[in-house]
Order: C-alpha cells, then structure tokens, then sequence
C-alpha cells in the first residue's frame, strides 16, 4: 500500500485512541419502590380511664398488648407471687405515693389481663381477692383511711424492726359486709395483711415467741460471760494472794539448812564474788 495512504489512515485514527482508553460510565440505577404508610399504631391514654373502663378495654388481652398500646412507659414490670404460690406477671405505670394505674396477668404465656387497679381501693380488693400485694404506700393508705383506723406498733427484735399495724373495718366490691383486718408496714410499703382478729393474733402470737426466744438466748449467753468473767477475776485474785514458797538451792545460814525445803533437781546458784567497791561508797548516777 501507499505510505501516503498509511499515515493518513494513521491520522484519522490517532484522535480516536484516548476515547478508547476511558472507561465508559455506568448508567445511573433508580429503584422505585410504591407502597402504603403503616396505618399509626392506636395508643391507649390510661390515666384519663378508671379501673372498670380499663378493665373493658384490656379484657381478653396479653400483656404484650397493654405495653404496646399504652402511650406511656410502665416504671415497674415485675413479677409477683401470691399466698399460695401462685405466679403472676404485674406492670404498674407511675408510683405508689402518686397516680398511678396497676395491671395484673397471668404468668404463663399468653400472659392474659387478670385485673386492674387505679386508686387505693382497687388495689386492696385486687389484693384481698387474688391473695397478691401490688403495692401500698403508707402515705396513700392513711390518705384514705387514717381517721378510720388503729394503729398498733409491733417489735421485731431479731431484724431490730419496728411494724405499724392498722386495724380498720373493711370493705370493698366484692366483700359487703365490713370485718377486721390488719395491714402491717413496714416503714412505709405494706407488707403484709391479715383478715380477721384469729389470723392476725396468730402473728402477733408468732412474733412475740421469736422475740421471747431471742431474748432467752441473750440472757443465757450474757450468764454465760458473767460467769466467764467471775472465774476469770477470781483466777486472778487466787494467784495474786498465792504465798510465796521458798527452798533452798545452795548455802544459807545454819537454820535456812536445817528448816528450809531444799529445791530438788536445781541449778547451783553461782558462787558470790565480792564487789570490788568498798561499801559506803557514794554511787554516781
């Protein structure tokens, strides 16, 4: 071929070669993606609803349902044991000594509603009825009931603690006719409750023998140091009004030899050497 055709070809070619050396870019990727917004999670506002209107509501449902529809956050999820042993799940939203609104569940899953509680009184027929304790304030107790009651302070000298128990005639929703009950604190939560004077005498009758009991122990073990300490002191005195017993070991007078008790066995005491000081001699000091 032509050289001149050649380095033509060569330049119509050369202007093409850095195009060739660029990577080529990739096309931008869009992704659509069409749908519906989830539907706003229907929350529940309880303090506005009492224990009967929140009762209808939560009725049938689990306790997985209550915390995700009520707006608020629970301040206590627990669980808690009746009398006889029985397990239950328990939630409570604000405190004991304010508002406050407390649920009860079953402990097995599902853990359905059992009941719920939005003042004083709610809370002790809850109690009474399923044996359990959600919780009492003394505050909140004496709020509602301290004209009513009598108070009767109990020592327990084996925890060095101190109970106040409340004797009031009570009643509630499902208990019409008012009979005795105790309800015993302990600084200032409820812990425990007694219907009926039998039962709580039986814990009074309780407490006062472990406290008997004790106190016959401190005073058996307090004899027992006093007796310690007399045989000690008279140990003491025996061995200072102890005589002197005295026998000879070597030399003595003419009556020391005759009279004395000679030591037996001992070490012959080193001869004397007379002090080179003459007697009379005024010691410097």
């Amino acid at each position: 071929m032509d050289r001149r055709i050649i380095a033509g070809l060569a330049f119509v070619l050369l202007p093409w070669l850095p195009v060739w050396g660029q990577a080529a870019e990739e096309p931008e990727i869009v992704i659509e993606m069409h749908g519906q917004a989830s539907a706003p999670r229907p929350s529940v506002s309880i303090w506005d609803k009492n224990a009967r209107q929140l009762t209808r509501l939560f009725r049938g449902k689990d306790r997985t349902y209550v915390l995700y529809h009520v707006e608020n956050v629970s301040s206590k999820d627990d669980t808690l044991y009746a009398e006889d042993g029985k397990e239950y799940a328990f939630v409570r939203y604000g405190s004991d000594d304010g508002d406050y609104r407390k649920f009860l569940f079953k402990a097995e899953d599902p853990q359905t509603f059992v009941a719920c509680a939005a003042n004083l009184d709610d809370v002790l027929a809850v109690n009474k009825k399923y044996k359990v304790n959600l919780g009492v304030s003394l505050r909140d107790f004496l709020r509602r009931y301290e004209s009513r009651a009598t108070l009767t302070n109990l020592a327990d000298s084996a925890s060095g603690k101190t109970y106040q128990a409340y004797k009031i005639n009570y009643s509630d929703i499902n208990n019409k006719k008012p009979s005795p009950h105790y309800f015993v604190f302990e600084d200032d939560d409820l812990i425990a409750t007694y219907a009926g004077d039998d039962a709580f005498y039986d814990f009074v009758g309780k407490l006062s023998q472990s406290n008997k009991d004790l106190s016959a122990r401190q005073k058996a073990a307090e004899q027992q140091r006093q007796a310690k300490l007399q045989k000690e002191r008279q140990q003491a005195l025996e061995r200072a009004n102890r005589p002197v017993r005295k026998a000879l070991v070597s030399g003595g007078t003419t009556q020391d030899q005759m009279y004395m008790p000679r030591a037996v066995n001992a070490t012959p005491l080193p001869a004397l050497t007379p002090s080179k000081t003459p007697a009379g001699t005024p010691l410097s000091l």
